[in-house]
């Protein structure tokens, strides 16, 4: 945590430098850790999401610093590590430091997003001997981080008559999994790859078949989640979506994680229940392994007129709100939004092969963000 200024209230910025796989490496321009500047773009994993943001704000608190100006408000730097992963970093803060009395996170899009999907990881384990007339199964496998729609998937089978190999690879478009239409999800190809041999096991076509409910499926209505409204105290609040993100066999089992990025209204117990009756008809396991409450958080703030002030004195666009379909750190925290630094109709290559942002965003973003910290925290 870097801190500057001084006052009674806190404003906090919360970041994360940690990021998710690679993906396919043969589907990168260039190499994905690197971090390639080609006169245009920043290129590389992490680029978006959330390395370049959390080096705008650092700057932007270096030059604050700088300048002997007289605060009236105190600014924290807050850089995660396990953003992707578990939050215990967010825990160790809240155990050692006081809440900010108001926080952003520069990790979703622009304007301010007050509301956010709620998170859920199912993960489903179907008891399987890997028994079948004519073989076994040697190779399942697709995806490697539960919030990617995976891009790539491998299957091998060994038929032991003909003495033989039966190899499929799948190919599909990685996503973030709150945006699975922006993807093309290799793990759902594969199965219906699978199902095409007609290996002979009534067991393993039951599995194939309970995954294929999600086949170009996003919204999870096949899963029984219902979608008949989308508003929540008049505010737009979305779809719930339900994707198939890992997929791997292993020890007399064959693991799937299914990630929901679920509407207001929603609830752990509400997906409890539903995962229930599908596992008496398809006979599995489960857990939910992550789950976190969406957000919403009252538009009153005194501090959004000055975001969306800054906002459009550097866009020429009006601020408003919206709702984001992704998890960020601001459920992290009371009082916090997600702010940027995808602009609207940029796109957003978070967690996909070649993510990039436009040198062009981040000296927009430096702008605001600064203007707006300058206008909230100095006298």
């Amino acid at each position: 945590m870097i801190e500057i200024g001084k006052g009674k209230e806190t404003i906090g910025i919360l970041t994360h430098v940690d990021v998710v796989d690679a993906g396919d490496l043969n589907k990168w321009e260039t190499p994905p850790f690197k971090g390639i500047f080609d006169g245009e773009f920043i290129i590389g994993r992490g680029a978006m999401d959330d390395k370049v943001p959390t080096v705008v704000i650092f700057n932007i608190l270096k030059v604050l610093n700088s300048l002997n100006l007289d605060f009236k408000r105190r600014i924290q730097l807050i850089i995660g590590t396990k953003e992707e992963e578990t939050w215990t970093d967010m825990d160790s803060f809240l155990s050692e430091f006081k809440t900010p009395d108001f926080s952003f996170t520069p990790d979703g899009a622009f304007p301010i997003h007050n509301i956010e999907k709620g998170y859920a990881d199912v993960e489903i384990s179907f008891p399987f001997e890997n028994t079948f007339p004519n073989g076994r199964i040697m190779t399942l496998k697709s995806g490697d981080s539960p919030n990617t729609i995976p891009s790539r998937g491998s299957f091998i089978f060994h038929q032991n008559l003909k003495d033989r190999t039966i190899e499929l690879i799948s190919s599909g478009e990685s996503s973030h999994s709150s945006l699975p239409q922006n993807g093309d999800n290799a793990l759902t190809k594969l199965c219906k790859m699978i199902k095409g041999l007609e290996l002979g096991s009534e067991r393993f076509e039951q599995i194939l078949d309970f995954i294929l409910l999600m086949d170009k499926v996003y919204d999870g209505s096949s899963l029984g989640f219902q979608n008949d409204t989308n508003q929540f105290n008049g505010e737009f609040i979305g779809e719930t979506y339900a994707n198939p993100t890992v997929l791997e066999f292993k020890d007399k089992e064959i693991i799937i994680n299914i990630n929901i990025r679920h509407k207001l209204g929603v609830t752990r117990q509400s997906i409890m229940k539903l995962f229930e009756k599908h596992s008496i008809s398809f006979g599995f396991d489960f857990k939910i392994s992550n789950y976190l409450d969406p957000l919403y958080v009252n538009k009153n703030h005194s501090l959004f007129d000055l975001m969306e002030k800054a906002y459009t004195d550097v866009t020429g666009i009006a601020g408003g709100f919206e709702m984001a379909g992704g998890t960020s750190y601001a459920k992290a925290l009371p009082n916090t939004v997600s702010w940027g630094p995808v602009f609207p109709g940029e796109k957003d290559s978070c967690h996909q092969e070649n993510e990039k942002i436009s040198i062009d965003s981040v000296m927009k973003c430096a702008e605001i963000y600064g203007r707006f910290l300058y206008e909230a925290c100095i006298d």
